[in-house]
Formats: C-alpha cells, structure tokens, sequence
C-alpha cells in the first residue's frame, strides 16, 4: 500500500506508487520523487514565472529586472565553494540565476540524490538548488561540509530580501 507524505508545498507519493514509477530518493530527507512530479513542478514553477512577467507583474524574466541581487561568495572564507562556482560558470553553467526556493527540495534531490557521498564531506551543487536553473545537469562535487554549509548561508542571507522570481548574479569575491 502506498502512503502519500506532506511535504510542504505539494504532496510526495511514497511508497510502491513511486516506486513503479522510478523516483528519485531524495537522500537525507527520505523521500521518494517522480520524474513525473518533478517535472510538473518545475514546469509549473516556469508558467507562473513566465505568466506573471507577461502581466507586468516584475518576475525579471525580461532582463530588465528591479529585483535583481549579487551574492558574492568569498573565496579566502569559503574556498573550495568559490572555486566550484568558478569551475562550473567556466564550463557553462550560467550567472545569472532565478530565485525560486519553493522547489529547491526537488531540485537538490535530482542534481546530489544519486551522487556518492564521502565521509566528512557535502555534495554542492551548482547552480544551487534554490535557482531555478538548478537541479539536474547541475554541476556537482563533495566540498567539506562547513565550506559547503558556510557559503550557503552567506548566499541565502545576501538574497534574503529578493522574493521568488527575482534574478540574482553569483559570483566570486577575495
């Protein structure tokens, strides 16, 4: 029998249901995801972002965006974050990123789910999961874990004040 788990903000199938349909474990959270859930999701999260720019109601779809934040990750305090910032722009994963944190859960479980651990280490990914752009294809590569969970805060406490739908420029500072 299958159980349906309340995970805020849309219900998860867990159990046989999402096994037959070849989810994603979400590792330290425990849950099961769909491909199919992802993916609704994620395309919903882009109809509503696209939508609300078409009203003119300011998502910074356009490029011409009032809400459009910098987080500067530096590199002498969190060093093997800032170098995986630059390794993953130089390769081609893009700056300039759109904030949408309600969907970070699925996207951190499609880009690290399946991504071996290390001991003492985290899985970061760039882009991080709470930009839109994140998720799967995503770069991704242990870094230790205050590193990791350091410049994750100093990130989110930069963009704190711009809401889901804004843009914001990641970059590397001394």
């Amino acid at each position: 029998m299958a159980a349906i788990l309340l995970y805020p903000p849309f219900w998860v199938a867990v159990g046989e249901a999402a096994s037959a349909a070849a989810p994603w474990v979400a590792g330290a959270l425990g849950i099961a995801v769909t491909a199919k859930v992802a993916s609704d999701h994620m395309s919903k999260a882009e109809d509503q972002a696209k939508a609300r720019d078409e009203a003119g109601t300011d998502t910074c779809t356009t490029g011409n965006c009032p809400c459009h934040g910098v987080a500067v990750i530096s590199k002498s305090r969190y060093p093997e974050s800032a170098q995986h910032i630059l390794d993953a722009q130089a390769a081609g994963q893009p700056s300039i990123l759109t904030i949408d944190r309600p969907n970070a859960p699925l996207r951190r479980a499609a880009a690290t789910g399946r991504f071996p651990r290390e001991p003492g280490m985290q899985p970061d990914e760039y882009p991080p999961a709470m930009f839109l752009e994140g998720g799967a294809g995503a770069s991704v590569r242990n870094i230790t874990a205050g590193d990791n969970m350091g410049a994750g805060a100093s990130m989110g406490n930069q963009l704190r004040k711009y809401r889901d739908g804004c843009k914001a420029t990641i970059i590397v500072g001394p």
